[in-house]
């Protein structure tokens, strides 16, 4: 191979392994909000926290909330940072909304609040997965 088919080779491998990590930190978020936090009536920060009352109150799928509210931030990340952010973010929210939806189906882990504060905080914020270079 020449160097410009191994450079794009490269490219393409390196996006794929950051997609795959993305795509196994928003299921472990999803997972620590599903089995723990969303059962046990807790909530998280940010739009996930906003969209769990919604959730509460109103009876709508979080993860729905979840990806609704996040469109202002895309198109307004999309004008200030770019496409490859863009592309990022909801692959992100999109995996993040779709595993949340698809879990909440299933039954809590735990009952005890605060094992599911201690649980359900270590696997939403387990970072480690979800950050990378954009």
């Amino acid at each position: 191979m020449d160097y410009v088919k191994t450079k794009k080779w490269l490219s393409i491998r390196k996006y794929a392994y950051e997609t795959f990590l993305l795509i196994i930190g928003c299921f472990i978020m999803a997972c620590g909000t599903s089995f723990f936090l969303l059962p046990n009536q807790l909530s998280s920060g940010g739009f996930a926290g906003l969209a769990t009352i919604a959730y509460y109150l109103l009876k709508i799928p979080l993860g729905t909330t979840i990806f609704a509210l996040n469109i202002p931030l895309f198109i307004l990340g999309y004008i200030r940072i770019g496409k490859k952010f863009l592309v990022k973010s909801l692959l992100g929210t999109g995996f993040l909304s779709l595993f949340i939806d698809l879990l909440d189906q299933f039954s809590a882990i735990t009952q005890d609040r605060f094992l599911a504060c201690v649980y359900g905080g270590i696997a939403i914020r387990n970072r480690k997965w979800t950050c990378f270079k954009i």
